[in-house]
This record gives structure tokens, C-alpha cells and sequence, in this order.
């Protein structure tokens, strides 16, 4: 490529020309004014104007410092961050002659040679075609490669981070800036760590990224892996959730099987001194009793834990179960003074498959939770609606006097309860019936605004075409 200026000296052009090293002249501005063949050859030139346009930062600061001093010194040797065909960025020898009667500037480069030998082949082959999203940083903590999952972990361009400070990669963690960056200290350290944090795309878009980085003394470089462990956290969460259910199931038959024994004792006795009673003593004796009542209740509710999952399943429409129990409801919410609003709920599109008494329980248990939270003018409101991916969604919100964070991190622990005659044992029913029919719940709740249960089970309708595309594969064999 031919920069074309008349005030260029000839013989400057003529061993520019005739050298294999990439070589430029320019005005002390920048300007380019001529470049031989292999500075085209080794350098990315999208058309650039000016010498300064090659650097990366921050090197083009530095360099504004460096052509201001040039006619105080006639040869300068000075080290850059410069952008070479392929991507890669290379750590490049620059010597300046400076002509003082032109005020002219010929450089050349000393770019390193990329010799691959087989071991450097197979180091480039992992490195393309890696599961993990990999970065190369230089000794100065710049990019200088990555491979192409760039997209699909951060959906970002090669750009974003080619030839950028590590400070690229700390600005995708927003919310763990501190943590990244005290990360990277200790990279710098120990030559190795490793951590696992949070990627939040979008409010329902939350990906956990492990990010290991390991410091090469030999290259110089640092090597960046990152996987993406998001299934791995939920699994190991709901993991923890059925290890918790299953422990407190198995303590719940043990204690309910030693309780109800003395229980049905002290139950027998309570009737038999009633026949002989006074009516003061009635009084006292009917409290005992209906003590003894509401422990056989809670017992009951500690069994209902410990069972496994039932296996026969029907289909039936949880729109309709849904209408059924807000019946069942009605006559306590009217007489507590609570309104219900049910929503216009797609009946025909609501089907699921389970146990509906065992979902008819877990509804009862929402409802009568959210009744007790409000006073009375509150409302429940309650919907049923088919969410695009073949999901069934039922929304129970209340207008009570809601939680606060730490009440929500609790509020399936078994035996949590913010209720004084409360059990602590329905909520973790709920949980464990809707995961043993494929379903999840999320709960949003606001201190003196409310509580929000989501619920999502699978629709019997995707479950149908999924059990048919497996038929069919089977018949295609």
C-alpha cells in the first residue's frame, strides 16, 4: 500500500522497500506517508490514516508523549501493544530514525515470528474448540485473544474484548466488581485462582460462571477458563432440598410413630375422667382435649413429609381444581371479610398430569396461607394461564403484611413459621408435592404490600407430545 505525499525522500522509500521488516514513514503528527509490503502483510490496515491508529491502548497516549519529544532525540527503541493479522496482538520492538530536515519519521518493526510446531498446533486446537470460554492476557493485563464462545456466555462481539484491559472482563460482573477484582489481585499473587460468580444476562436470564486463571511464567501470558456450571448449581440446590425433605421425613415418621402412642393414652383417660368431671373441670379437660387435636394434626402433617411420592397420575384440569377449591374457601374468607378475585383462566389449555388430591392439599395449604396473612378488605387474587413454553402457571397473591428477606430465604424450611399457632410444615408440603410433579414455585413478597406465589407445572399437552416424539422415535428404529 502506497501513501502518497511528495515530500517523502526517496531513499527513505527505496530501503523501506527493499527490507523484509514492516516498516511506515510519517510526519510527526502521525500521518502516514509511505509503508512497504510487509508492514501490509503483518498488520491489520482497515485504511488507517495515522501511525497512532495501529496501537492498542493505552499505549496511543503514551505515544502522543513520545512524537512531541522526537526532534530532541534522533533514534528511539520503544515497545507496543500493536494489532497483527489474525487477531492476534503482539508486544512489538519499534525503532524510530528521526530526519530533522524533512521532519519526517521512518520506523521499523521487529514482529515476533509465529512458529507453530505440532505441539503448538494441538495447544491451538484445544484452544478453538474448547467447551470453556477461554482468554489470553498478556504480562500488561491485555486481551490478546479469545476463543468463540464469546457469544454464547456473554453474547458480545471479538471486538469487546481484543486488544482491552482486564478491566473488560470486570465490567461484565457489575455486581461482584469488588470480588472480580480482588480475584485478579490473587492471580497476580499466586499465579493461579479460582472462583465461582454470578452472570445476570437479564432479570430471568442468571447464569454461574466458574473462572479459573492460571499464570504461564514461561509465555508470560494468563490463561482465563471459564465454564458454565448453571445447571449444576440448580441441581446441587434442588439436591439440597430433597436431602433436607428426606432427613426431616424420615425424623417426622420416627417422632409421630413414639408420640401417638402416649398420645392415644393421655386421649383415652381425658374421656374417662369426663364422665365423672365437674363443670369446672370440664372446662380444663375440654382445652386438653383440643390441645391433644391439634398435635394429632400436626403429626398428621409431619406423616403427609414423610411419605414418597405417589405414582398413579391422572390427567385433570387445574383450572377447574383451582374453581373447585376456591369454593371450599369461600364461606371462611367471607366470614373474615376477604374478597377473591379469580381471573380469566384458559380452562381448556390448563391440563396437567399428577395427583389431584395431592395438588387439591397443596392448594388448600395456599390459600389458607394467605387468608390468615390479611386482615379484613385484604384480597386474594388467584389465575391460571398457559405460559408460552407449555407450562401451566398459577399465580395465589395476597395483600397481608408480606415478609422480609430473611422470612423468605426460611419460608420452606420445615418447621419455620411467623404464625403463632402455626406448624411450619405446610409450606414445605407445597414445595415437595409441586417438585414431585415436575413443577417449580417462586416467591416474591413485600413488607406491608404482600405475598406472591408462582407456580409452574408442566402441560399435560407438551407432556403428550413429548411422550409421542419418543414413540415415535422408538417406531422409527
Amino acid at each position: 500500500m502506497k501513501y502518497k505525499n511528495i515530500k517523502v525522500m526517496k531513499h527513505i522509500t527505496f530501503l523501506l522497500d527493499d527490507t523484509i521488516r514492516p516498516g511506515a514513514v510519517f510526519d510527526l503528527d502521525g500521518s502516514l506517508l509511505h509503508v512497504n509490503n510487509s508492514f501490509c502483510k503483518e498488520f491489520v490496515n482497515d485504511r488507517e490514516e495515522n501511525i497512532k491508529e495501529f496501537f492498542i491502548n493505552p499505549t496511543v497516549n503514551h505515544w502522543d508523549n513520545v512524537f512531541s519529544n522526537l526532534g530532541e532525540t534522533e533514534n528511539k527503541t520503544f515497545e507496543v501493544h500493536i494489532r497483527l493479522v489474525g487477531n492476534r496482538v503482539e508486544i512489538v520492538k519499534m525503532h524510530l530514525e528521526y530526519f530533522d530536515d524533512v521532519q519526517q519519521v521512518i520506523a521499523l518493526f521487529d514482529v515476533p515470528q509465529s512458529t507453530v510446531d505440532k505441539s503448538d498446533k494441538t495447544y491451538i486446537h484445544a484452544f478453538r474448540n474448547s467447551d470453556s470460554f477461554m482468554v489470553v492476557i498478556d504480562r500488561d493485563g491485555i486481551i490478546y485473544d479469545v476463543n468463540d464462545l464469546h457469544t454464547s456466555f456473554f453474547n458480545l462481539p471479538k471486538d469487546y474484548f481484543i486488544g482491552k484491559t482486564v478491566g473488560a472482563i470486570v465490567k461484565l460482573f457489575p455486581d461482584n466488581s469488588e470480588l472480580i477484582f480482588n480475584y485478579f489481585k490473587d492471580v497476580n499473587l499466586y499465579g493461579f485462582a479460582e472462583i465461582t460468580t454470578k452472570y445476570i444476562r437479564n432479570v430471568n436470564d442468571v447464569n454461574y460462571y466458574q473462572i479459573t486463571t492460571l499464570y504461564d511464567s514461561e509465555s508470560q501470558t494468563y490463561l482465563v477458563r471459564m465454564n458454565d456450571r448453571t445447571e449444576e448449581m440448580a441441581m446441587e440446590k434442588r439436591l439440597a432440598h430433597s436431602n433436607s425433605l428426606s432427613t426431616i421425613g424420615e425424623l417426622a415418621a420416627s417422632i409421630a410413630h413414639e408420640i401417638r402412642n402416649p398420645m392415644t393414652t393421655l386421649k383415652g383417660f381425658v374421656q374417662l375422667l369426663k364422665i365423672s368431671a365437674t363443670a369446672d373441670t370440664m372446662k380444663y379437660l375440654s382445652v386438653i382435649d383440643e390441645e391433644i387435636d391439634r398435635m394429632e394434626a400436626i403429626l398428621s402433617e409431619m406423616l403427609i413429609l414423610s411419605k414418597p411420592g405417589v405414582n398413579e397420575k391422572t390427567t385433570f384440569s387445574l383450572g377447574v381444581l383451582v374453581a373447585d377449591m376456591i369454593q371450599v374457601v369461600y364461606p371462611k374468607a367471607l366470614m373474615d371479610g376477604i374478597t377473591i378475585t379469580q381471573k380469566e383462566n384458559i380452562l381448556k389449555d390448563s391440563l396437567i398430569v399428577g395427583d389431584s388430591d395431592k395438588i387439591k392439599q397443596v392448594l388448600l395449604n395456599l390459600f389458607k396461607n394467605a387468608m390468615e396473612a390479611m386482615t379484613p378488605g385484604g384480597n386474594l387474587s388467584i389465575f391460571v394461564n398457559l405460559d408460552s413454553p407449555g407450562k401451566v402457571i398459577l399465580g395465589v397473591s395476597d395483600t397481608g403484611k408480606g415478609m422480609d428477606k430473611r422470612q423468605l430465604k426460611q419460608v420452606f424450611l420445615p418447621f419455620f413459621t411467623t404464625k403463632s399457632d402455626g406448624s411450619g410444615l405446610g409450606l414445605p408440603f407445597v414445595l415437595k408435592n409441586i417438585e414431585e410433579h415436575g413443577g417449580t414455585v417462586i416467591v416474591e413478597s413485600e413488607v406491608g404490600i404482600g405475598t406472591t406465589f408462582i407456580v409452574t407445572f408442566p402441560s399435560a399437552l407438551g407432556h403428550a407430545t413429548m411422550k409421542d416424539t419418543a414413540e415415535k422415535r422408538v417406531l422409527s428404529l
